[in-house]
């Protein structure tokens, strides 16, 4: 299940729309930062505070990530999010192992995040057909 479905059924009890996309923004913006960022955001004591450091870091790139907790009914579908979210996307608990810093989730991360060169993908794509063909 997508993020966007995910948000969009716990989100429900909030009427402004302006609300919503305040949860919306902070889960999809931390997804496209990538896996280690999204299990900070669900894995943390504090989200409070981690959306505000966040927001710092971020705050040349013109995005409103603030979420209002001191509303009742976002604060309930913030976390209510932040659960089904754990559920759904981390049913195998790799985010929550990153977030640990487990050493195999941080090479695995590693891996799935390097940016090969032009010369290191030439090199890869070489060795790996001479590794896949067949001697007849």
């Amino acid at each position: 299940m997508k993020i966007e479905t995910i948000i969009y059924d716990t989100t429900r009890q909030i009427t402004n729309v302006s609300d919503k996309l305040s949860i919306a923004s902070i889960f999809l913006f931390c997804e496209k930062l990538g896996n280690e960022r999204l299990s900070e955001l669900l894995y943390t004591d504090n989200q409070e505070l981690f959306i505000e450091e966040l927001e710092k870091e971020y705050e040349s790139y013109d995005v409103d990530l603030s979420v209002n907790f001191s509303d009742k009914n976002i604060s309930n579908s913030f976390y209510l999010t932040l659960e089904a979210v754990k559920i759904q996307i981390d049913k195998d608990g790799y985010l929550k192992a990153l977030y640990n810093k487990d050493e195999f989730a941080l090479v695995i991360n590693e891996i799935c995040n390097y940016n090969f060169n032009e010369k290191e993908m030439h090199s890869f794509t070489i060795n790996l057909a001479k590794q896949l063909s067949f001697d007849f």
